[in-house]
């Protein structure tokens, strides 16, 4: 978790992303865990996410004790729908003063988590618009995505947070490792902190 090769590291995947900042950390689970704890998702809040992943976006919102929403996909990106989003906070959500508010349950939607599916982005633009009129924190899972543009802008840029995943059946492989990353000095930090086991 420390030391100069991984500092180099960090910078490298920074400046290849076109992120500010980048925290090396043990897997992308992990990565996603610490950015959506950063991102402000409490125990009890409801995280949207997508039907089509693999278990560890679920896994990293369970690990912080919320809960997930699975949302459709679009067939030609399988990545999550900003329509089934829009659709999903219309229809059961309000905005407060907390954020936005499951209307049925009372909980605080208080993240989203896409993913960029085999590397495909997806439609994050759109997606992006969504959460800031809703107050949801954007964290992207660009895990299967390291080197996977929209335009000039590196997949897992767009949300307060993004991560990458190094495992050994991924583009770039450390064995295991992830990486999370951000321009929002403030989250960077945290991020380390918790990440270096507080010190």
């Amino acid at each position: 978790s420390v030391g100069q090769r991984v500092v180099d590291f960090e910078n490298q995947v920074a400046e290849f992303t076109g992120a500010s900042y980048a925290v090396a950390v043990v897997n992308g689970t992990a990565a996603l865990q610490v950015a959506l704890r950063v991102a402000g998702v409490l125990p009890g809040d409801e995280v949207i996410t997508q039907d089509l992943t693999f278990v560890a976006t679920a896994n990293a919102i369970r690990h912080l004790n919320a809960s997930p929403v699975f949302l459709f996909v679009y067939l030609d990106t399988m990545g999550l729908s900003p329509r089934s989003a829009l659709a999903y906070l219309e229809s059961h959500a309000k905005v407060t003063d907390r954020g936005a508010v499951n209307k049925s349950t009372g909980k605080r939607i208080s993240a989203c988590v896409p993913m960029h599916t085999f590397g495909n982005p997806l439609r994050v633009e759109a997606l992006k618009f969504i959460c800031e009129e809703w107050k949801v924190a954007l964290v992207e899972d660009a895990a299967e995505s390291l080197g996977s543009y929209i335009g000039d802008k590196h997949t897992g840029t767009f949300g307060e947070l993004g991560i990458l995943s190094f495992n050994g059946n991924k583009v770039i492989t450390t064995g295991g490792g992830g990486m999370i990353i951000t321009n929002d000095k403030n989250l960077a930090d945290h991020a380390k902190h918790l990440t270096t086991t507080a010190k």
